[in-house]
């Protein structure tokens, strides 16, 4: 048994700021910004057409539903070239959202049709969130990639939260139809920009192996190292410590007399608190060293909400978004280099799609697992509860770390 090769690096990946790396950069930037656009202009489109809240329920969850596939698409991933899946998600998803957007211009879209396009853009966007989670490293240095991480992350959410901030005003001025065709064309950018991105070369899956074959292999490597296995169960904790926020804000809220503005300006701080996270990330490069920060940002996190239990006031809850944030991107960092450097590059999309699917599973679980009791059980406890087994995974991390020990070679392949 071997010891698997780093990411291979080209002459043109030997800077952070280079041709491919700013390529991508950018490319996802509009990505983040089409994403957030998407969701408030389909849900708009499905309000007025439907005047339905649950409709809109049906729809959201149509669109996260894909992410349970993740592990497949990850196995496609690693058995195909990189870049021609990522140009061919972002053609899709922009001629998508094009249809739908001059459908709507031409007057009804059957909701059927709208259902339609939810799935298979969570489709798309569950195969893409796979491929591109091992392409940072392919593109920079790796003293590099602490930076890169936090500029990529910072970047995200700056512009999610532009997105998010700007969507409805979109929907307002130019329309429901118009908002969409916009969103298409972010897309197509992304398409555009992904052209002339030079990929390293990746091996090519074993002759003869078959797709499950690969699957299996997949799922052996992970069950092979401790650390592979936990990456995602931490996933899934941070997934499921996030839950209780968007169940319980606005009840809080409420209470305190803030409401929806209140509700909207939480989110906004923690999105915030993310955002400059990464930027910061990106300002201390190898400062920032990834085990230990994912441990203390996911303890950060877990204390963070364990305060709210205490909080009288919404200004007292704001200040703790913006820090909670904070501590995220610092958490997601670390879990996205620790990622990078620690698997094999070869089982990046496996490893990688176990990781999101099993992260994606937390947040609906918990809710339905909180559901029968949140009106029942106050809400500084359930708080309480969520901080406190946030802060007992970062400590189950952390001693998985340990026993890891600091090496940054990734883990071997098996025989």
């Amino acid at each position: 048994m071997t010891q698997a090769p780093a990411a291979p690096q080209t002459p043109a990946t030997q800077k952070l700021w280079n041709r491919n790396f700013l390529l991508w950069w950018l490319g996802a930037a509009q990505s983040a910004l089409g994403s957030a656009l998407s969701g408030i202009a389909l849900s708009f489109l499905v309000l007025h057409q439907t005047g339905s809240a649950g409709a809109m329920g049906v729809n959201l969850a149509l669109s996260m539903l894909p992410a349970l596939f993740a592990p497949f698409f990850g196995t496609l991933i690693d058995r195909l070239p990189l870049k021609p899946p990522l140009i061919a998600c972002h053609l899709l998803r922009g001629v998508m959202q094009l249809g739908i957007g001059f459908a709507a211009l031409r007057g009804h879209v059957p909701i059927e049709a709208i259902y339609a396009v939810s799935f298979l853009t969570g489709l798309i966007a569950a195969f893409y969130t796979s491929a591109s989670m091992g392409v940072t490293v392919r593109l920079v240095p790796r003293e590099q990639l602490q930076r890169a991480t936090g500029l990529m992350q910072g970047t995200s959410q700056t512009m999610q939260m532009v997105g998010l901030l700007g969507g409805g005003f979109l929907v307002a001025v130019l329309g429901r139809g118009e908002a969409l065709i916009f969103d298409g064309v972010t897309f197509l950018v992304f398409a555009a920009l992904l052209l002339p991105v030079q990929f390293p070369p990746r091996k090519a899956a074993a002759a003869g192996e078959r797709f499950w074959q690969s699957f299996r292999g997949g799922l052996k490597y992970a069950r092979g190292s401790v650390l592979l296995t936990g990456l995602p169960l931490v996933a899934l904790v941070l997934n499921a410590s996030f839950a209780p926020l968007d169940m319980l804000i606005p009840k809080r809220m409420q209470v305190l007399g803030a409401g929806a503005a209140g509700y909207g300006l939480f989110f906004g701080m923690l999105v915030a608190g993310m955002a400059a996270g990464g930027f910061l990330v990106a300002w201390l490069g190898e400062r920032v060293k990834p085990d230990r920060a994912s441990v203390w940002g996911m303890a950060l996190m877990g204390t963070m909400t364990l305060l709210l239990a205490f909080t009288q006031t919404a200004p007292q809850m704001y200040a703790l978004a913006l820090l909670m944030g904070l501590a995220n991107a610092f958490c997601n960092m670390g879990i996205g280099v620790i990622f990078q450097t620690r698997v094999d590059p070869d089982f990046y999309g496996r490893v990688g799609s176990l990781l999101s699917a099993v992260g994606m599973v937390g947040m609906p679980v918990t809710l339905l697992a909180l559901s029968p009791f949140a009106d029942r059980i106050p809400v500084a406890v359930i708080f309480g509860v969520a901080g406190g087994l946030t802060l007992l995974g970062a400590a189950v991390w952390g001693a998985i770390l340990r026993r890891e020990g600091a090496s940054t070679a990734p883990a071997a392949a098996p025989a």
